[in-house]
């Protein structure tokens, strides 16, 4: 009888001493090359701070609507100036990917883009809620927002704008991915540091995942983990991913 009490306290104490992982649901935006290596990139960085989580993709704006609001835990990735525009987000300090913006154009029409000031000249798709786009259209006198990059790209090809303007990573995706060789880009016309944002009740988390990505980058396991998720871009389909499958 005492054994079978000894037995039952053990147990008891093994199971309490057992913490599950917290796992935090996150949202993505779409369709977007550079937010595919942006969540593999943190599903290691989660792992090395002994935390889990979900990832769903989704619109731009209403992945920012829903952050904001409490329905998610924060988002995958978002520039710097994204955190100045919904400073009741937390943004971890360390950057952990970036980002480059181009523009891009159909070969026959011959234009010519520079840097970022050349872009007043002509018509600009551009996609709803994307930060880094939002900068480079601000106050433009002819702009077309769509809602993902694929349909932007097939608007530019049908001749609705004279450019879209796009990440160089999935602006290139997209080239390759559909063979559309007849699609000129820009140089970068920004470049741009990619933050993990949080919303405020996961406050306390933040220095923890900030430890994290600096480990993994001091270790020179986060540029491995960029170089191969980039690699796998062309096998992946954007449409149906969620950052987390192999």
């Amino acid at each position: 009888m005492r054994f079978r009490v000894l037995l039952c306290l053990f147990l008891s104490a093994l199971g309490a001493g057992t913490v599950q992982a917290q796992v935090l649901k996150l949202a993505a935006n779409e369709r977007l090359a550079e937010q595919f290596v942006a969540s593999r990139l943190l599903k290691a960085i989660y792992a090395q701070a002994g935390l889990g989580l979900q990832i769903e993709s989704m619109p731009a704006a209403r992945a920012s609507l829903e952050t904001v609001q409490g329905l998610r835990d924060g988002e995958v990735a978002r520039i710097a100036a994204y955190g100045q525009r919904n400073p009741e987000l937390i943004r971890v300090a360390t950057p952990y990917y970036h980002l480059t913006s181009q523009a891009f154009w159909m070969k026959s029409r011959q234009l010519a883009v520079a840097d970022r000031g050349d872009l007043r000249r002509y018509s600009l798709g551009s996609i709803r809620g994307v930060a880094h786009s939002t900068e480079l259209i601000k106050d433009h006198p002819a702009v077309t927002l769509t809602k993902e990059p694929l349909h932007m790209f097939r608007m530019l090809r049908a001749g609705r704008f004279d450019l879209t303007l796009d990440t160089g990573i999935n602006g290139q995706y997209l080239i390759a991915r559909h063979h559309w060789y007849d699609i000129e880009s820009s140089p970068e016309l920004a470049r741009l540091d990619l933050f993990h944002y949080l919303h405020p009740r996961h406050a306390a988390l933040a220095p923890r995942i900030d430890q994290s990505i600096r480990q993994l980058r001091d270790r020179g396991e986060l540029e491995r983990l960029r170089s191969q998720a980039e690699a796998e871009l062309l096998l992946v389909d954007l449409d149906t991913f969620t950052g987390l499958q192999k």
